[in-house]
């Protein structure tokens, strides 16, 4: 359970994180923009002459998989999470815990979701962006931890702080695979993956998970609704619609190209070169 208040707060601080590292990304990664054309390494265009490169961009397959989720994790925040003038706390019952223990893993499981924490864990730390991204299917732990949590401190941006509040691996563990058990009178939910490691958990009050639900799913919904914003006001931003990026024929050729928004169609398309 969590008061109206307490959500409130939360979000403010989730929301100030987001923008803070996209306000990051503008002022100091020269790939930012690439970053918002979602550029994407497609192993299956390798040899597709057609395409030309099997590095695209405003790749939109991810969003497309993943919409019918996100669509869903929307409705279910505003229904649950709206607080109308009447509700000062969330409500608690069995049936919600259920299903705030399965968003949380989809949360924490998503690939597109982790491959854009990635991607910007490796833009603040001055890498080039990253256009293929390996999310692994083990060992998601220390992907989060080392690969994106601790680069994101390390530039001391505060999104680092959300995710420890949100994320730990002994609760996304036992909510995949079931091993869980809530306790409605005492108010706790029970980890039976709970091995005694000094970093494990072995319950959590409602009130402490209510707490790191909201974290995570604040953290996943202003993480996508900000991408979005900064593309839609990209031309306001930076008085062109022409970026130059590097842009790769294979994985070791590349070249210096011009891709363009439309801000019509929200959509990047590479410029087309005059044939002289």
């Amino acid at each position: 359970m969590i008061t109206k208040a307490a959500f409130a707060d939360l979000n403010i601080q989730v929301h100030n994180s987001v923008v803070e590292t996209f306000d990051y990304l503008k002022e100091h990664c020269t790939d930012f923009v690439l970053f918002l054309a979602s550029g994407e390494y497609k192993s299956k265009y390798e040899r597709a002459t057609i395409i030309g490169s099997p590095f695209v961009i405003d790749d939109r397959e991810d969003r497309i998989k993943d919409e019918s989720r996100l669509n869903f994790f929307i409705d279910f925040m505003r229904q649950f999470y709206g607080f109308p003038s009447e509700m000062d706390q969330s409500s608690e019952n069995e049936y919600l815990l259920h299903l705030e223990l399965m968003i949380y893993s989809h949360i924490w499981e998503s690939k597109p979701f982790l491959k854009r924490l990635y991607r910007i864990a490796d833009l603040v730390s001055g890498k080039p962006y990253p256009w293929e991204v390996i999310v692994p299917d083990m060992g998601k732990h220390d992907f989060i931890r080392a690969e994106i949590r601790t680069r994101l401190q390390a530039r001391s941006l505060s999104i680092w702080e959300v995710i420890k509040q949100g994320f730990h691996t002994s609760l996304r563990n036992a909510f995949a695979h079931s091993e869980y058990a809530i306790n409605s009178g005492n108010r706790l939910i029970h980890l039976d993956n709970y091995k005694g490691a000094t970093w494990e958990i072995d319950r959590i009050t409602f009130d402490d998970w209510s707490r790191r639900f909201c974290f995570s799913a604040l953290l996943s919904y202003h993480l996508f609704t900000e991408f979005h914003s900064r593309r839609t006001t990209l031309i306001q931003d930076f008085g062109t619609d022409t970026f130059p990026i590097v842009h790769y024929l294979t994985k070791t050729k590349f070249q210096m190209v011009n891709i363009i928004y439309d801000e019509t169609r929200d959509s990047f398309h590479f410029e087309r070169r005059r044939r002289p």
